[in-house]
């Protein structure tokens, strides 16, 4: 009996576990989805209704200038789910720049690719002096980069780097806006690798000055506050 009996409590045990999964694999919650478009793919933060990280792979051939961006309007996602978007109404009169995370700059070898850059789940609030100012200049000096080390892949995204307040402890705060509640980043980074060689910077969130070499950050730095690893180890 104490066979019988152990046997059942295996089979029971076994068909309970396997119930669960079948269930967890179709009710479990989502969130960050990953969305494909025609010159790059993005991480999509559903809470902070900002891209988490995006990726573009750039080339001499990507950077050929096509389409032509006069025109071209940010407009919402459509394939986001409706309560996890930023509207046009969250970015007006915030006082912030609709900033892009993959450049439009980057994808005019393609009118399609050109207008998805522009939907507001490749953007996020961006101090106006660093979109129009240092970032921007990053931005072209990514693309210059192109052309002297070849190929490179380049990861983007926003930051939430902790301070310390008065009282000696430490703190991560950050405005949000619109009727989203949509995050306004503290830094940015932009993480760009060759075939041999590899850059980070961190940019704040702000009016900053002075030349890309001094915003240059460690990756190891970088992965620890941003809970991203950027050398895959399932893509080796």
């Amino acid at each position: 009996m104490r066979g019988l009996g152990f046997s059942v409590g295996l089979v029971v045990g076994a068909a309970s576990i396997f119930s669960y999964q079948m269930m967890e694999r179709s009710n479990r919650p989502t969130a960050l989805p990953i969305l494909e478009r025609e010159g790059f793919s993005l991480a999509y933060d559903t809470r902070g209704k900002i891209p988490f990280w995006t990726h573009e792979h750039l080339t001499s051939e990507s950077l050929v200038k096509v389409a032509d961006r006069k025109g071209v309007e940010f407009r919402e996602d459509p394939d986001l789910y409706g309560p996890h978007r930023s509207s046009l109404g969250d970015y007006a009169k915030s006082g912030f720049d609709r900033g892009h995370l993959v450049p439009a700059a980057d994808l005019r070898f393609s009118e399609e690719a050109l207008k998805e850059s522009f939907y507001l789940s490749n953007i996020s609030p961006q101090h106006p002096d660093c979109n129009r100012g240092l970032w921007a200049e990053l931005e072209r000096s990514t693309r210059q980069l192109v052309k002297v080390e070849g190929p490179l892949e380049v990861v983007t995204g926003p930051l939430f780097i902790p301070h310390e307040g008065k009282d000696g402890k430490r703190y991560v705060t950050y405005q949000v806006i619109g009727k989203n509640d949509v995050a306004v980043p503290t830094h940015f980074f932009k993480v760009i690798k060759s075939a041999t060689k590899c850059w980070v910077y961190v940019i704040p969130n702000a009016s900053v000055s002075g030349d890309l070499e001094s915003y240059k950050f460690s990756l190891e730095k970088l992965e620890q506050i941003s809970g991203i690893r950027f050398d895959n180890p399932s893509a080796s």
